[in-house]
């Protein structure tokens, strides 16, 4: 039996799955282009689907990459292949109705497994 992979596999997805954040992270493109990041405090986010609206606004911006924006965080983080781009991004989410202020970029903390405990020998019998 593979116990500890199912177990590695289970915490996996515990961490990374079930934050209960609606985080929309499109694929970025694939690209050479060097990239710029901005960040903007959103005012006017009333639940989570206000998140995935500015998300689908951005990801439709020529010059968008990709895109993080949460509700529980207030923010959007924008990462643009083409820095002309973000006035445009810009007006995206101002066109909603929604009033950003700019920011920090963030900087996300690494995801740490819970170590995984070896199989006791004599249960897998």
């Amino acid at each position: 039996m593979h116990f500890p992979l199912i177990r590695f596999t289970v915490a996996l997805l515990l961490l990374t799955g079930c934050s209960g954040s609606d985080v929309s992270k499109p694929a970025p493109i694939a690209s050479s282009t060097p990239t710029t990041q901005v960040a903007y405090t959103v005012t006017g986010m009333h639940c989570s689907a206000c998140a995935q609206a500015i998300t689908a606004e951005l990801t439709a911006v020529k010059g968008v990459n990709s895109v993080q924006c949460t509700f529980e965080s207030k923010c959007a983080v924008v990462e643009l292949t083409d820095p002309a781009a973000q006035a445009n991004a810009e007006h995206a989410i101002t066109k909603l109705g929604y009033t950003i202020v700019p920011c920090a970029v963030p900087t996300a903390a690494p995801i740490q497994a819970a170590p995984v405990q070896p199989a006791d020998p004599a249960s897998s019998k």
